[in-house]
């Protein structure tokens, strides 16, 4: 399926397809949360559909709509790390070669998913990139990343790019209305908090976030009023994901420096702890939020780069940073 807020992109590809156009290679990419792996299933159940709309949207009816979405399309491969959060290998890669070689069933597309292809490693990038420069008729490879510019350069350039950014927030809050709700916040608030991403604010109602992101937001006060210890409360977060308390973290620390810079309530990303955080706004210093932001960020970025932290030091470092004084 594709969202409401994929219209653009939709008639982008469209367009192509029509005009007999279609490249090779496709890269979506764009910000988490806008549904661009939805997007790559829709593409390849358009270009496979046996009874297309006159948008070029697929039946989801036919046989082979169906096996798409069900990922058991003969002609549809799907190429994903392993197990979470690892990478995915050359062997992956080649054997999605050989398969793009292949004759399809009765002439049609052979579609390749990557996703996340900033995934790849070094090795699974080279091989990727000799499959680009020789490209097999009929064949489609379709590149899913929120992290285009992990990609080399030589493989984002042998693609078409379909960019996904924040969708219109009317749309976006239409459509989460639609979908099962957090009692304890508005979908306004929900987006907001997932920075304007729908799919990520409509995973809350089945997440673990909001119960830690309650457990952290009580730890920083007390940690602000000097109540409670770097060191104890690390102990208690050793196992969380790191991404997701350091984003959480990041939430936090981005208020009290908006509090501090003189912006109102309303805009604030944590709404609903309005009042926990301008309690707590004048006990940190204005310098030591900006110091641990940047540090946060700089943190945020290795690890998308991929480098490998030592969780409970990685917390700990960040709660000590955050109650030493200023330097």
């Amino acid at each position: 399926m594709r969202y409401v807020w994929q219209a653009k992109q939709w008639q982008q590809l469209w367009q192509s397809i029509q005009a007999g156009r279609l490249p090779h290679a496709l890269l979506l990419t764009g910000m988490a949360g806008t549904g661009k792996v939805s997007f790559a299933l829709h593409a390849a159940q358009a270009l496979l559909c046996q009874a297309n709309t006159a948008d070029g949207d697929p039946c989801n009816n036919c046989h082979a709509c169906r096996l798409v979405v069900t990922t058991a399309h003969p002609n549809v491969y799907h190429v994903l790390p392993e197990k979470e959060g690892q990478a995915i290998k050359v062997d992956q890669i080649r054997a999605a070669a050989e398969f793009v070689q292949q004759s399809s069933m009765k002439g049609e597309f052979r579609i390749v998913i990557i996703r996340p292809a900033h995934s790849m490693n070094m090795n699974a990038a080279n091989a990727l990139l000799k499959t680009l420069e020789e490209p097999s008729s009929g064949a489609i490879i379709i590149l899913v990343t929120e992290q285009s510019g992990r990609l080399p350069a030589t493989i984002r350039s042998r693609c078409q790019r379909i960019l996904f950014p924040r969708p219109n927030q009317q749309e976006a809050l239409s459509w989460l209305r639609t979908q099962p709700v957090v009692e304890s916040l508005t979908p306004e608030q929900s987006l907001r908090l997932m920075h304007g991403a729908p799919l990520l604010a409509a995973s809350l109602s089945g997440d673990d976030m909001l119960p830690l992101r309650k457990e952290m937001f009580q730890a920083f006060s007390e940690l602000a009023k000097k109540r409670a210890h770097a060191l104890t409360l690390a102990a208690k977060w050793h196992k969380i994901d790191t991404v997701k308390w350091l984003d959480l973290l990041l939430g936090w620390v981005s208020d009290l420096l908006r509090l501090q810079k003189g912006c109102q309530p309303g805009q604030l990303l944590n709404q609903d702890y309005t009042d926990a955080l301008q309690a707590c706004a004048p006990l940190v210093p204005l310098q030591k939020n900006l110091q641990l932001m940047e540090h946060i960020l700089t943190l945020r970025g290795q690890i998308s780069a991929g480098i490998n932290f030592n969780k409970q030091l990685l917390i700990e470092s960040l709660l000590i940073r955050w109650s030493e004084p200023v330097t």
